[in-house]
């Protein structure tokens, strides 16, 4: 390969990330050079052919310098990496334009409509997307997801009639039609029409509108002279043309303007083994061959580079009261009662005054099952009154000294909006009770009242995950893992979270749990720069959960793993050296879940859901691939589809891959809240996000450590 040095003349601005100047140079320099370019490491990029022009790339102007030549070999993760990036810059010139859209491997649109369209207001597209991985032997394998994506038929004018009520929809530019792209929020009727002079424009807006609209649809408007609307596009409100104009395909949207089509497309989403294959494979035969590279790929699912597991087998390591096991949480709960009770403890319940019925009813069926379980409990009931958020602050002062745990009746969301007076409790009561070091169960009207009515004689799911938690924040332990393969003595999720109103990364976290599945304890911080932890709270979390372990178990903490949700930001070698002085040994692991590659059980003939506890391992790449929740749990007509996996990447540490992904699997099995159906993440990274989410919303001061699983 031909390395080179970017240089941009002028100095690059600071603000300026510099991997991602890379790779947006790699992108431009392949497409102005029709050759597949990729990343080098910072600031260098690799190429096939010789590159000679400068590209403009993230505002900068970007000139390739050659540095030398090198040859790249598959048995190293650098080199994989590079060739990786070469690769599927090829892929790119591969997919055919006539049959697909794209802009990134990302998002692969197949341009026919595949359902709805005529006599729909919607439509939905094939979408795929592309990842390549290179196995440690040099062998390149595709990865191709399928799912829908919605698109409008019809421009807004067709969608709404002049002068009637307008709704507040989402709605985008039809760039079929008008140049500029953009989306924002109908905000009614406007004053103008189309013939009319803006004073914001300072023009007719006909006349604006030439050059940026189709000329033949600009004539047809100058001839009918429509009304505008208004849209808010965020920074301000301007004035539009129906015409220009297509709903946004949100879903509620879809739902609200054309409910067949909603149906529809709901119905078909959710493929099953078999259709997502089918799609794929057409995918894959609609490629051409990789150009600068002697490469087909062949349609087809494999287990190339990977060793077949199956963790689960025949045999179940949960244990409940008794020592008695069974094949799942639910069955071993309601069959054979708590791995171990709580010790005199004491459940509140609270609910609005005018809940009392269903309270009364709720609360009998409670202490009942918790007694069935082998966990009685004293339980006591507390009203209080709908409405303002500051009268439901000292709500906690009725409660008896000795409550352990409270269960929080409410309403549904959204059902008190329309009251005036009334606020929602939820919040507050969470944030309150939790303040006072009370671990709480929300539990909705509703959901109390379906409790009510199917769980006289069996616990329903619903009632089974309820009773399970409350069991478990009181200090039980619902169910246990017997013989943990491996080591480790502990595990740690690290998880930042992401709040989707401000963009701001906060709540970063660890959860600890024990190699029996017991949780130990929750450590928090708000307000991350981005998705990285200095390595510093790294650290501190780790020196933190030795000493405390130590304490509290009588011995010393010697291996310890840690699950990072996502992909591994920090530096693990500057982590490594800022814990050398400790006697521990770690693993560091990342949690890999979106977009990751499917597991079906192919039966020569056709693919059906795979049973949970199935993976795979390559053990020279040190991964591993999960599918954690499927059969017994779902069935082949089940309407989630095919299930997800979650993919393991260790980054560092003694264990082997086998032993982790083992590890992870028995995990996601012990999430005491959620008995009824398996998780499909290992419970410290599921823990350490519900964690960071009391912090984020403010049920959990900063920094607080909140012991036991307070937070499930």
């Amino acid at each position: 390969m031909n390395r080179y040095r970017l240089s941009v003349p002028g100095g690059r601005d600071q603000s300026t990330d510099p991997q991602t100047l890379t790779q947006s140079a790699a992108y431009w320099l392949d497409r102005e050079h029709g050759t597949p370019v990729g990343s080098s490491g910072t600031m260098h990029v690799i190429s096939l052919t010789e590159l000679s022009r400068s590209v403009q790339a993230k505002g900068h102007t970007v000139k390739p310098e050659k540095v030398d030549e090198i040859t790249l070999t598959p048995d190293t993760e650098r080199d994989r990496q590079q060739i990786k990036g070469l690769v599927q810059s090829s892929l790119r010139r591969a997919i055919p334009d006539s049959l697909y859209s794209f802009q990134f491997l990302q998002g692969i649109i197949r341009r026919e409509i595949e359902f709805g369209g005529d006599g729909f207001d919607f439509g939905a597209q094939r979408k795929h997307t592309a990842k390549v991985h290179i196995t440690a032997d040099g062998t390149v394998l595709l990865q191709v997801e399928a799912s829908h994506n919605l698109v409008t038929m019809k421009s807004l004018d067709k969608m709404v009639s002049e002068g009637s009520d307008l709704p507040s929809w989402r709605v985008e530019h039809d760039t079929e039609v008008y140049g500029n792209a953009s989306t924002g929020y109908l905000r009614g009727w406007s004053d103008l029409r189309y013939n009319d002079r803006s004073d914001t424009l300072g023009e007719v807006i006909s006349e604006y509108h030439e050059g940026l609209l189709e000329e033949d649809v600009r004539q047809r408007l100058i001839e009918t002279n429509p009304r505008l609307v208004k849209v808010d596009y965020g920074g301000f409100t301007g004035d539009q043309v129906p015409r220009a104009l297509k709903l946004s395909p949100r879903t509620e949207q879809v739902e609200e303007q054309d409910y067949d089509f909603h149906n529809l497309f709901t119905s078909r989403r959710a493929m099953k083994p078999d259709t997502r294959f089918d799609y794929l494979k057409t995918f894959v035969e609609d490629l051409s061959p990789l150009p600068g590279f002697d490469l087909q790929f062949e349609p087809g699912p494999t287990n190339h580079g990977f060793d077949y597991l199956d963790i689960r087998g025949n045999q179940s390591r949960l244990v409940y009261g008794g020592g008695a096991h069974a094949s799942k949480p639910s069955t071993g709960l309601k069959d054979h009662g708590v791995f171990k009770s709580p010790e005199d403890y004491w459940v509140g319940v609270l609910y609005p005054t005018h809940y009392e019925d269903t309270y009364k009813q709720f609360i009998g069926l409670l202490a009942k099952t918790l007694s069935q379980w082998g966990a009685p409990a004293g339980t006591s009931g507390y009203p209080y009154e709908l409405g303002r958020i500051s009268e439901y602050t000292d709500v906690y002062q009725q409660l008896r000294e000795e409550t352990d745990v409270v269960v929080a009746m409410v309403p549904d969301k959204g059902a008190v909006d329309d009251f005036d007076g009334f606020e929602d409790p939820y919040s507050e009561l969470k944030r309150t009770l939790m303040r006072q070091g009370i671990p709480t169960q929300m539990l909705q009207k509703s959901t109390a009242e379906e409790i009510n009515m199917t769980s006289q004689k069996i616990p329903s799911d619903s009632f089974t995950n309820i009773v399970s938690a409350v069991v478990a924040k009181a200090g039980g332990t619902p169910w246990q893992i017997e013989d943990m393969p491996g080591e480790t003595q502990a595990f740690m999720g690290l998880d930042v979270t992401r709040d989707s109103q401000t963009g701001q990364h906060s709540g970063a976290s660890a959860s600890i749990v024990m190699r029996d599945g017991s949780t130990f304890a929750a450590e928090s911080t708000t307000q991350q720069a981005g998705e990285k932890f200095v390595a510093d709270q790294v650290e501190q979390f780790v020196r933190d959960l030795i000493y405390d372990f130590a304490d509290e178990q009588d011995e010393p903490l010697n291996r310890l793993t840690i699950f990072r949700d996502g992909k591994v930001h920090e530096d693990i070698d500057e982590i490594r050296d800022g814990l050398s002085g400790l006697d521990a040994e770690f693993d560091i692991v990342s949690v890999r879940k979106r977009d990751q590659t499917r597991i079906a059980n192919f039966n020569g003939t056709r693919f059906n859901i795979a049973q949970k506890g199935v993976g795979f391992v390559d053990r020279e790449r040190e991964q591993g691939i999960l599918h954690a929740f499927g059969k017994p749990e779902t069935n082949d007509d089940n309407s989630v589809g095919t299930p997800r996996t979650f993919r393991l990447i260790k980054n560092s540490g003694p264990t082997d891959i086998e032993t982790i992904t083992r590890q992870a699997y028995w995990l996601s099995e012990v999430h005491y809240g959620s008995p009824a159906r398996s998780t499909r993440l290992p419970v410290p990274i599921k823990y350490a996000d519900m964690a960071a989410k009391y912090v984020r919303e403010g049920y959990v001061d900063p920094g607080r450590v909140i012991h036991g699983p307070a937070y499930l």
